[in-house]
């Protein structure tokens, strides 16, 4: 019985250690994804990721109108962001991840 108890926990062990090897660089990679400085970054951090990953947002390069469509979109869908934030959140985003 003792064997059994070794060998099962053994294998747990195991297990758990492939576990933390095949998650890590996902993990990893959320860190990775940074915004760029400056007034409204940590508003569509707040914002923005409730929904979406840092990355949907840093990849993306579009026009003051592009961005000022896609914020009106994702308010209509249900983003919680007042009048006052999506006019600080469109000047971030216009200014850092403009074309």
């Amino acid at each position: 019985m003792h064997k059994l108890f070794r060998s099962i926990v053994s294998r747990t062990l195991l297990l758990a250690a492939a576990g933390l090897f095949v998650f890590a660089p996902a993990a990893g990679q959320e860190q990775a994804e940074k915004l760029a400085e400056g007034v409204g970054a940590d508003l569509v951090q707040a914002k923005c990721t409730l929904c979406h990953d840092l990355g949907n947002i840093t990849r993306i390069r579009q026009s003051r109108e592009g961005w000022e469509d896609t914020l009106k979109t994702m308010i209509r869908r249900g983003a919680p962001i007042s009048p006052a934030e999506q006019d600080i959140i469109l000047e971030y985003l216009a200014k850092h991840y403009g074309k």
